[in-house]
């Protein structure tokens, strides 16, 4: 064939089953037009990367023989035809009665998780125990992931992990690569398809992937699509990355497998768990797709194949018929079984769009294309009265056989958008199924219960993560807080506090301050109940500026002020003291009450930089004014702080209707100013009341009032 020698990057857009098989049609062209030979890069995201991943491990076969590309591309079909979505959700509960007793054998229960059972799934029936370091080298492979821990792009490879974090000056990009090379691939393709909503974060450690202590901390990964469900970003990344190894890619071809949201009509049901949450993870695909799309578009050496693309007759008479194309960007992007005829169209789609966007760039692909029909995986899946024929191209006038035979597999093909969810929970090829036989009765009546708190949990959750993965680290403390409010504990015992207790911080910068306060056990009218009690958590992300005489002793004032206050620091790389003081105020009025604080000392800290100071209390909640219907909560800015942020789980059974923030300065409490939010955290649910805060100025007192619904 006349084709010029060209280095090509494959991107694999994501898209569940629906994207995996469309990307194996166009791989088989690229393999039957001596293309796929000169890919050395490939991206993947969710869907994308179980071909992708397949792909670069079984990279001779894809590009052998006729017989060894439908070996390799049968165990993929194999493994899609298994119901992974539907087996997963039966397996579920079958482990709630081991846990515990895992637990306390001292046995990890990862594997018992949602995506542990798609990670096992992975493993057993596609990808085998295989670590990253046994990718090929070319092509090389990138599966993308989404870090919720801190909200940043990552790429798992064959050197282990690169990280795309964002420096706050100038907003610009870091790389960062980290030695994780024993994680699985199937660790990987799990944390780059574990779509949100039905699927939770990947949690991974440093054992888990091989890194050295102290590399790589408990991270949390969801699906790439969140961030760049076509894949095509991290190409501009790798431009940087391999730099120095003379990175070349003459064009980039994009498999691309999304399509604008579809609008629900009034008439159809939004509510319920899954339907809900899969929307919004709909929703949040869909915007990330139309940003990287119009974003790449027009960016010269990039080509789109996507699937929204029609093949006319006159272009392709091989193609399938236009009415039977239409159709396809519709059907699910689940992870359970297709049918023969959803495969079949799949991937000879693939196949075509491919052939169209290649023959229009012969300066990339060729001149010299195939032009037989399109590789078929099923050539009898179109129902045994119709010939293969029947769906490539438009019927000419009378063959009313061939019309009836299209519009029948459009139908089906149209109600392949529906999700199976409830409909396929049981089957009688999966042993898993007959457990629930003997228990169904009880099942259905406590299943109504179960589903709204998991609903209710998970709604929380999923908003929790949105916001806090903007840039925090304080995601799992307020998942932890999910699980019900923290427990009573013995504190740390306080040193006497000598001297003025307003903070002297001239010499630090806040960067972060965030402050999580847990009110759904304290009650106002039960300010004596043992039960009655407020939780408290704050991180201190402290910068030591070089500015000479400066302190080295930071203090933090604790919000609290009863006796009975509990206050413990959790593990970190400074050692915080606890000391306290009679108020002053307090003591005129023969009150008993008490001025807590945290102190952390900063000497063996090099100036310019930063550490967190962390420290939970415990006490009643003498800091909250209840009023009518509303309550205040004051707190001082003693100190200059860059960013902070406040998160408050109200009491049990309230919600707040409105909220407002004023401060005043602390030498003149008449000078009262209104504050302006800049960040307004989870709009739908009143339960919980977030905000964030920038530039703070030291020497004010912040008063926030919320009021009851």
């Amino acid at each position: 064939m006349d084709r010029p020698t060209k280095k090509i990057g494959l991107s694999l857009s994501g898209g569940g089953f629906r994207a995996s098989l469309y990307h194996l049609g166009l791989v088989r062209f690229l393999r039957d037009a001596g293309i796929l030979r000169n890919v050395t890069h490939i991206t993947s995201v969710s869907g994308g990367s179980i071909l992708a991943a397949h792909l670069a491990l079984n990279w001779g076969r894809y590009n052998g023989s006729d017989s060894e590309f439908e070996a390799a591309a049968n165990e993929l079909l194999a493994f899609i035809g298994l119901d992974v979505r539907n087996r997963i959700v039966r397996r579920f509960p079958l482990g709630f009665g081991v846990r515990w007793g895992r637990r306390l054998l001292g046995l990890s229960n990862r594997r018992l998780t949602r995506t542990g059972l798609l990670e096992d799934h992975y493993e057993k029936h596609l990808f085998g125990d295989r670590s990253l370091f046994e990718l090929p080298a070319s092509p090389q492979l990138h599966i993308l992931a989404t870090n919720l821990s801190e909200g940043c792009l990552c790429s798992f490879h064959r050197d282990g992990l690169l990280m795309m974090r964002r420096r706050r000056p100038g907003h610009s990009i870091r790389v960062d690569q980290i030695r994780a090379s024993l994680a699985t691939v199937s660790m990987a393709v799990t944390a780059s398809s574990a779509f949100p909503g039905f699927f939770p974060p990947v949690e991974l450690t440093g054992a888990d992937v091989g890194a050295a202590d102290g590399e790589f901390d408990r991270q949390a990964f969801t699906d790439g699509g969140v961030f760049d469900n076509l894949g095509v970003r991290m190409f501009h990344y790798l431009e940087g990355v391999l730099a120095g190894e003379d990175f070349h890619l003459d064009g980039v071809l994009i498999s691309d497998v999304g399509k604008p949201i579809a609008i629900r009509s009034q008439q159809q049901r939004t509510g319920g768990m899954v339907r809900t949450s899969m929307r919004a993870s709909d929703i949040l695909m869909d915007r990330v797709w139309q940003l990287e799309t119009e974003t790449f578009k027009d960016t010269p050496g990039f080509v789109f194949a996507r699937v929204v693309d029609i093949v006319e007759p006159e272009e392709d008479p091989t193609a399938l018929h236009p009415e039977i194309q239409r159709q396809l960007p519709g059907m699910r992007t689940d992870l359970d079984r297709f049918s023969p005829l959803e495969i079949s169209c799949l991937v000879r789609q693939g196949y075509c769009v491919a052939r169209k966007v290649c023959r229009a760039r012969p300066d990339l692909f060729g001149s010299d294309l195939p032009s037989t029909p399109p590789w078929d995986p099923f050539p009898e899946s179109h129902g045994a009265a119709s010939p293969p024929s029947s769906i490539t191209s438009r019927p000419p006038e009378g063959e009313s056989g061939a019309m009836r035979t299209v519009t029948a597999e459009a139908r089906s093909l149209q109600h392949s958008a529906i999700r199976r969810i409830w409909s396929t929970l049981l089957d009688y090829r999966d042993w898993s199924s007959y457990i629930y036989v003997p228990i169904l009765v009880p099942l259905l009546t406590v299943m109504p219960y179960v589903m709204y708190r998991v609903y209710q949990r998970s709604h929380q959750v999923s908003q929790i993560v949105e916001s806090l993965a903007q840039n925090t680290q304080d995601l799992e403390q307020m998942t932890q807080l999910m699980e019900g409010p923290v427990p009573p504990w013995t504190g740390e015992t306080a040193g006497e506090l000598v001297g003025n207790p307003r903070p002297d911080n001239a010499g630090f910068l806040i960067l972060q301050d965030c402050r999580i306060l847990d009110l759904r056990r304290w009650k106002p009218d039960e300010a004596a109940d043992s039960q009655s009690y407020l939780y408290g958590y704050r991180r201190l992300k402290v910068l030591r500026r070089d500015e000479p005489g400066g302190p080295p002793l930071f203090r933090a004032s604790v919000l609290a002020l009863s006796p009975k206050t509990q206050v413990r620091f959790p593990p970190q790389r400074l050692t915080p003291t606890l000391h306290s003081q009679r108020a002053p105020a307090a003591v005129e009025r023969g009150e008993k009450r008490v001025h807590w604080e945290v102190q952390a000392d900063f000497r063996q800290v090099p100036r310019g930089e930063s550490v967190d100071i962390i420290y939970e209390h415990l006490s009643p909640g003498l800091f909250v004014r209840e009023g009518s219907g509303s309550a205040t909560l004051a707190f001082d800015v003693d100190t200059e702080t860059a960013e902070l942020t406040r998160w408050l789980l109200l009491p049990e059974g309230r919600e707040f209707r409105n909220y407002h923030l004023v401060r005043y300065e602390m030498t003149k409490p008449d000078s009262v100013e209104h504050v302006d939010v800049v960040t307004r955290y989870l709009a739908d649910d009143f339960s919980i009341l977030a905000f964030k805060l920038l530039a703070l100025k030291p020497g004010y007192t912040y008063e926030l009032t919320w009021y009851y619904r």
